[in-house]
């Protein structure tokens, strides 16, 4: 590997999407592009599928590609790859970082035929939407990448075992965050009011669109366990909600009669102050390669109850920042949202411990630094 000075790296991110929704993946992605040192690199965006949030990138001085390929089989895309191609020779392009797997197969393939001397896969999740000719690409063109990004422990044992993957070529950079935005001068009771919140009683909160894998079900069937002993409790959902799973979950809540308990705000750009009135921070998700809802919610100063997969059990430590249940389970999740419902002792000594684990081990400079120190081993 062959250290490049600084202000000499030309770096080209190639995702998939970048759409009007602002999930986690799509903000550390924003997050480390505006955010690199450009003394030291200059980046370059190329998208699929782009929304408004590259306007947030062009206005910021990167530029933006958007290449519109839906099918990576067409004539089309054979098109803006010859394009891509052709740009990567000319700006003398010295590493291509991808997200997501059409980004991986398309712009590996079109970054190595270009002699681009870097190529490195960044993962994102434990790999649930790939299916099996997606899986053999990775298997058979494994040789295209340098290194892979893991946002977790979880999901490079993920690559190693799908994929066939040499452990030394993975390196794990946990998401970050700037524990400066969730601050404790927000007006509570404000916000309470704007979202028709009772302040006397408990908020439980979570934080992530309106997909199955989020598994916001169990949380409704968690409630649905609690309401006769707990009538105090106020359910605020926070996410994209436009989708056919938000009708289902719904029309769950209505069959059960729970609309008393739940709050939806749709999707929000001020999660620091909606985080700030919640008592109790939930992720209910089938499965997470590194939940940034969470490390936001710890920032903030709250207990995490968060299933026991993926990458949470490296965020939340059982028992000590938050509790940890039996993914699926529902029965599970309503046990461990009991415990601290019951007891806000509890609840402030654990979001005490997490808002200083943030701090520790999950910051945004260090996530910023890693990236920064992997880009910079050309070759």
């Amino acid at each position: 590997m062959v250290e490049k000075p600084a202000g000499e790296i030309k770096i080209l991110f190639i995702n998939s999407y970048l759409t009007g929704s602002m999930g986690g993946a799509e903000k550390i992605f924003c997050d480390i592009v505006l955010n690199i040192d450009r003394s030291k690199f200059s980046p370059y965006v190329l998208i699929f599928q782009a929304g408004e949030l590259i306007h947030n990138l062009e206005s910021n001085g990167i530029p933006v590609i958007v290449n519109n390929v839906s099918d990576l089989s067409s004539l089309y895309s054979l098109k803006k790859g010859l394009e891509c191609y052709r740009f990567l020779k000319k700006e003398n392009i010295q590493v291509v970082v991808t997200y997501h797997h059409d980004a991986d197969i398309w712009g590996g393939l079109i970054a190595r035929l270009a002699g681009v001397p870097t190529v490195i896969s960044s993962r994102r999740d434990m790999g649930y939407q790939l299916g099996k000719k997606h899986i053999w690409f990775y298997r058979l063109f494994g040789f295209l990448f340098s290194s892979y990004i893991a946002v977790s422990d979880a999901v490079k044992r993920e690559i190693e075992k799908r994929e066939r993957v040499r452990p030394e070529k993975i390196e794990v950079i946990h998401n970050g965050v700037n524990s400066e935005l969730y601050s404790d001068s927000y007006d509570i009771q404000r916000i309470k009011v704007e979202l028709g919140i009772d302040p006397s009683g408990v908020v439980i909160g979570m934080v992530a669109s309106f997909r199955p894998i989020k598994g916001h079900i169990y949380l409704v069937e968690a409630i649905n366990k609690l309401v006769e002993k707990h009538k105090n409790i106020q359910v605020v959902c926070v996410g994209y909600k436009d989708t056919e799973y938000f009708t289902a979950i719904k029309n769950k809540i209505d069959g059960l009669q729970l609309q008393n308990y739940f709050i939806f705000t749709g999707d929000r750009k001020d999660i620091p102050q909606l985080l700030a009135v919640f008592d109790i921070f939930v992720i209910s998700s089938v499965n997470e390669g590194f939940s940034n809802a969470i490390i936001e919610a710890m920032a903030a100063g709250k207990p995490v109850v968060a299933a026991n997969s993926g990458g949470n059990p490296e965020a939340v430590l059982h028992q000590e920042t938050g509790l940890l249940f039996k993914p699926c389970d529902s029965q599970s999740l309503a046990d461990a949202l009991e415990q601290l419902i019951e007891d806000k002792n509890l609840r402030e000594r654990m979001g005490k411990k997490g808002k200083d684990r943030v701090k520790q081990d999950f910051s945004f400079d260090k996530m910023i630094e890693k990236n920064e120190e992997l880009y910079q081993k050309i070759g």
